[in-house]
C-alpha cells in the first residue's frame, strides 16, 4: 500500500509540474490575443515605448474619452459618431486593452494619467472635456487631483473613486509568475462564457438585439489574455491608487460633473455621492433605470450633459469678454 500511495504522488507530483511548464510556456506566447478588431481601421501612436489605438473624429471644442477596466474605443463609439458632428472627439485604447500594448506597464492609475497627458500632447489636444467611465473615472479624478491638464473640465461617469473591493480571482491571476499563463488558460477555456453571464445583467435595460451585439463583441475583445492580465492587475492595484489621490481630491480646482444610477446595487454610486459632497462645487447628475454602462443605457442623458456643458463654458466665455 505504501508503493502504491507512493506511485500515486509521483504520477501527481509529475503532472503539477507538466501544468507548471504549459502555464509558463502559455504566457510567453501572444496565443488568444487580437491584431484587428471589426471592420474599424483605426491608427497607432507610439507613447512610451508603446503602440496605442486610438481614434480622433470631427473639428471643434474637443472632447476626450478614458474607457474602463476592461474596456475599450468601443465602448464610445456610439458618442463619438454622434458628438463628431459638432466636436473633435479623441478616443483611445489605453495600456494592454483592446489592441494597445503593455510591455512597461505597472497597472497603476498613475501610468494611465501619464499616458493620457502624452496622449494630449501627441495629439495637440486643447482644453478638453475629458470624460471618464468607471476605471477612467478613476483616471480621470487622478488627472484633476494633480491638476494635470490645462484647462480641462472632467465629467466622471459611475466610477470608483475611495474605494474598490478586488476580488480573489484577480489576486491569482495577477501573480508576476503565472498570471500571463492563467491569462491565457482563461482566454481559451471558460472567460467568454464568464463575461457573456456578466454583461447580459448589466444590459438588461436594453433590447435584445443590441444587446446580443455589445455582449458579442466585449467577448471577442475582453477574452484577449492581455485584457485578462491587465484588468487582474489594475484590480489587484485599485484599491491602494485609490486610497492614495482620494487624499488630494480637495486640491481639485476644475469643474467636474459626477453621473451615476440611483441602484446603488449596480452601480458605484455611493463612492460618486462621496466625491460630490467633498467638492461642493461639483454637480451631480443620478438617473434611474441604469447599470454601470451609463454612456450606453442612457446615450441621449450622456449626450445632452456634454451639450449642456459646452454651451455653459460659451455663454461664461460670451459674458466674461463682452
Amino acid at each position: 500500500m505504501y508503493k502504491s500511495l507512493k506511485k500515486i504522488i509521483k504520477i501527481g507530483l509529475s503532472f503539477l509540474g507538466l501544468a507548471i511548464l504549459l502555464i509558463l510556456i502559455l504566457g510567453k506566447t501572444q496565443l488568444g490575443n487580437l491584431d484587428k478588431i471589426g471592420n474599424y481601421s483605426m491608427p497607432f501612436i507610439e507613447i512610451g515605448g508603446e503602440k496605442i489605438r486610438f481614434i480622433q473624429k470631427g473639428t471643434g471644442e474637443d472632447i476626450l474619452f478614458i474607457h474602463g477596466s476592461p474596456g475599450s474605443i468601443e465602448d464610445w463609439i456610439k458618442l463619438i459618431d454622434t458628438l463628431s458632428h459638432n466636436y473633435r472627439v479623441t478616443a483611445f485604447d489605453r495600456f494592454g486593452h483592446g489592441l494597445s500594448t503593455s510591455n512597461n506597464y505597472n497597472y497603476t492609475l498613475g501610468d494611465n494619467a501619464t499616458l493620457t497627458i502624452n496622449l494630449i500632447k501627441e495629439l495637440n489636444i486643447e482644453s478638453p472635456l475629458i470624460i471618464g467611465h468607471s476605471y477612467g473615472g478613476s483616471v480621470a479624478s487622478y488627472l484633476a487631483a494633480n491638476n494635470s491638464v490645462d484647462d480641462a473640465e472632467y465629467i466622471i461617469i459611475d466610477s470608483p473613486l475611495y474605494e474598490y473591493d478586488s476580488k480573489i480571482m484577480y489576486s491569482v491571476i495577477s501573480s508576476d509568475i503565472f498570471g500571463e499563463g492563467i491569462s491565457v488558460f482563461a482566454s481559451l477555456t471558460f472567460a467568454k462564457n464568464q463575461i457573456h453571464n456578466s454583461l447580459e445583467e448589466i444590459f438588461e435595460n436594453l433590447d435584445k438585439t443590441t444587446s446580443e451585439d455589445l455582449i458579442n463583441e466585449r467577448k471577442l475583445i475582453w477574452s484577449q489574455p492581455k485584457v485578462i492580465y491587465s484588468k487582474a492587475k489594475e484590480a489587484a492595484n485599485y484599491d491602494k491608487d485609490l486610497k492614495k489621490i482620494s487624499n488630494k481630491y480637495k486640491n481639485i480646482n476644475s469643474k467636474i460633473t459626477i453621473i451615476t444610477g440611483t441602484d446603488s446595487t449596480k452601480t458605484f454610486r455611493n463612492n460618486c455621492l462621496r466625491l460630490h459632497r467633498d467638492l461642493k462645487s461639483s454637480e451631480f447628475i443620478e438617473l434611474e433605470n441604469t447599470g454601470h454602462y451609463i454612456q450606453i443605457d442612457k446615450f441621449n442623458e450622456i449626450v445632452k450633459v456634454i451639450n449642456e456643458n459646452f454651451s455653459l463654458k460659451i455663454n461664461f466665455c460670451d459674458f466674461y469678454f463682452n
